[in-house]
Order: C-alpha cells, then structure tokens, then sequence
C-alpha cells in the first residue's frame, strides 16, 4: 500500500459546532453524516459517511424506495427538493413509514447546480 495512506474514509473526526445526538443525521464542517456519539457544542466526534441507517423524515412529500433526498441547508434536515446550497446526501432504500425509513448515505459532493461538469 502507498506510504501516505491514512484511513479509509468511512468515517472522519470533526469538531462540532453545535450539539449532536448519536445515530441522527447532521451536517458539520462540510460532511453529511450520522454522528457514533452524542457531542456538546466544541467537542470532536467521529462522524460516519457511509453506510445504509434507520432516519427520520419529516418534510413535504411523499418518500419512496429510491427517492433522492438533499440536506437542507437553511432547514437543518433533509428535503426532496434542492435549492442551489442543498446538498445529495441520502438516498431512500425504503420508504418513509410513519416518519421512519432506511436510507443510504452518498459521497460528498458540491451543492446542487455547483456540480462540477
């Protein structure tokens, strides 16, 4: 293996910037991901990137298997639709039962319309 090979990605750890509850879907310092502890505002926590996890929806619309969800950046949740500072983050393996669903995280990316092409 190359010599400047870190770790593999699956998860990173970030100082939060506010508090963040275990298992919960967040955004903090740039990544999408669901937080494998509780943390207090300052604190770090290992944040996963990948993976398929039990969420929560709560927005507008309906939610089927394959639904395309975006993080809202001005809601602090996940939406169906995207504004241009909204980010692909989660992809529904399920659909949203009750406010339940398994959804699958993506691969960072650059806000809706700043895509690179």
């Amino acid at each position: 293996m190359a010599n400047n090979y870190k770790f593999s990605g699956k998860r990173v750890n970030v100082t939060v910037s506010a508090n963040v509850a275990s298992g919960v879907l967040c955004r903090e310092s740039g990544f999408v991901g669901i937080p494998l502890n509780n943390a207090l505002n300052g604190q770090t926590v290992a944040l996963a990137l990948e993976g398929v996890w039990g969420m929560t929806f709560s927005g507008q619309g309906t939610v089927s298997a394959g639904t395309m969800l975006y993080w809202d950046t001005t809601a602090d949740a996940l939406s169906i639709g995207a504004d241009n500072d909204d980010y692909a983050s989660v992809k529904a393996v399920t659909a949203v039962s009750s406010t339940a669903f398994n959804g699958l995280l993506l691969p960072q990316g650059a806000p809706y319309g700043q895509e690179q092409s």
